[in-house]
């Protein structure tokens, strides 16, 4: 009986001991394999340097015209400019205005600026609920932070981000929005003017004949000689070290998009020339944008900022 119940147990168990015999096995492999995806990954960016910053000068522009709005609407308000963080910038407390709304018209701005959106009643409601909006505020104090559903705070985008935002108390909600939005759609249109003046520098900078000092880290033979040459007919040409190559650029002020190709000629080199060439047509190929540093030398970068070619011109 007792032979009977040692292979029944032997059995039953079996399974349970190989699986977790797999299972330790796994668990001392993870380490190799998370080392290895580690080592796959591709570094990320430390650093984003492509983040607009509203200033002070910026502000008070749009003050200025919120003010003008409300003068034409025969209104006396308060007026408030944060930062993409909810940080006051800049304050008008207009001749009349109650100030009772000094606090609201800040908690307006701040609000928009941190929820990304125009205040107002919460999602799916077409008034503002009084009881869920004294909730909500409560509970953003509790954090040290301010929210409100009363209308009248815009946000302020630039370039695709909220950089800031408006906020404007004194009048109905209806009234404090209107000159809200009259102060973001004056300095939206300022920035976007400035930003066209800056496109048509910037696209000039790049144009010329550039020698190439480096591919994405690894450097570059020197004698090689590869080089990349821009017109103003966003042509692309230049000579890989082995081949000519002719291309064409796609400019949108520091976006710059290589296409189609590049076409190349036929001839054969060295290995490592060969080589050489092939990671500066792949590199080519994943361009997205282009900066110029102090020291004249040009950066052609991808999406997320990273060096693909780095370059001086050729005088």
């Amino acid at each position: 009986m007792l032979k009977n119940v040692l292979q029944s147990y032997l059995v039953f168990a079996w399974p349970l001991v190989l699986t977790l015999l797999i299972g330790v096995n796994m668990a001392l492999a993870q380490p190799d394999q998370a080392k290895v995806l580690f080592e796959n990954e591709q570094p990320l960016p430390l650093v984003r340097t492509n983040r607009a910053q509203l200033t002070l000068a910026g502000a008070e522009r749009a003050i200025v015209a919120s003010r003008k709005q409300a003068d034409a609407m025969s209104i006396q308000v308060n007026i408030a400019v944060v930062d993409d963080g909810g940080h006051l910038l800049a304050f008008a407390r207009m001749d009349g205005a109650r100030p009772g709304s000094v606090y609201t018209s800040i908690t307006k701005a701040t609000s928009a600026a941190t929820k990304r959106g125009p205040t107002g009643p919460l999602p799916n409601a077409d008034a503002v609920n009084t009881q869920l909006s004294l909730a909500v505020e409560n509970a953003a104090a509790v954090s040290g932070g301010k929210f409100t559903t009363l209308k009248g705070g815009v946000p302020i985008i630039y370039g695709g981000q909220v950089i800031g935002a408006i906020g404007v108390g004194g009048a109905t909600g209806e009234q404090d929005a209107e000159v809200a939005a009259a102060g973001v759609a004056e300095l939206t249109k300022a920035l976007e003017s400035v930003e066209n003046s800056q496109t048509s520098t910037e696209e000039k900078v790049i144009f010329g004949n550039w020698l190439i000092e480096d591919i994405e880290g690894h450097g570059v033979i020197d004698n090689a000689q590869t080089t990349i040459q821009i017109a103003e007919d966003r042509s692309v040409t230049g000579n890989t070290g082995v081949n000519r190559y002719m291309a064409k650029a796609k400019l949108d002020g520091q976006n710059i998009k290589i296409e189609p190709g590049p076409i190349t000629t036929r001839a054969a080199g060295p290995p490592a020339l060969m080589d050489q060439e092939s990671r500066f047509l792949t590199a080519l190929q994943k361009v997205k944008k282009f900066h110029i540093d102090d020291k004249r030398l040009l950066y052609l970068v991808d999406d997320k900022e990273m060096m693909l070619l780095r370059a001086s011109r050729v005088k």
